[in-house]
């Protein structure tokens, strides 16, 4: 049975923090994901840029599939962005 990789193992806290545990656990997958994909994508523009004969290798990604990516990114972090919000704002209620 899959179990998904746990940065702050969750069922050892409280159960009061376990929800707050589960969500830093996505939120760093997110962002490493983010950070990891968006040099992903530098490395592939720079060899499109530098590629000078058909000799030179293609770029993996076409202006397509970059676009996607981006917007994947995009709307990745937005998602992220509100539940921080909301987490904060239930700090502060």
């Amino acid at each position: 049975m899959f179990k998904p990789f746990e940065w702050v193992q969750g069922e050892r806290l409280a159960p009061s923090l376990q929800s707050r545990a589960a969500f830093l656990n996505e939120a760093r997958d997110v962002v490493q994901g983010a950070q990891t994909l968006v040099q992903l994508l530098e490395w592939d523009e720079d060899r499109r840029d530098t590629a000078t004969s058909d000799a030179d290798p293609a770029p993996l990604f076409d202006a397509c599939q970059r676009s996607s990516l981006q917007r994947f990114l995009a709307v990745s972090l937005g998602l992220l962005h509100a539940r921080i919000e909301a987490q904060c704002e239930g700090l502060t209620e």
